[in-house]
């Protein structure tokens, strides 16, 4: 758990970070206000890990991008109708 410090830090380094940064999945993970697993799962759900030569990378913008405009809910299972072989 941060100490009120690293809570800080994490705050004004989120809001000094450029759009169009590469982070490692690391940084970006830990830039986000939630435990670094969750953060770190977060991200890859959302497809926003990137292969950089071998490396997880992270492009900030997209990160920014899906907190502000979250995926749509998944479309509801439609049943289909019966047909008679």
């Amino acid at each position: 758990m941060p100490t009120g410090d690293e809570h800080w830090d994490r705050n004004r380094a989120r809001l000094v970070v450029s759009p169009g940064a590469i982070l490692s999945l690391s940084q970006a993970a830990k830039l986000l206000p939630i435990a670094e697993r969750d953060a770190r799962r977060w991200l890859r759900s959302r497809g926003l890990v990137r292969d950089l030569a071998g490396r997880p990378v992270v492009v900030w913008q997209q990160v920014m991008d899906a907190l502000l405009h979250p995926a749509d809910p998944p479309p509801r299972a439609v049943a289909l109708p019966r047909v008679k072989l």
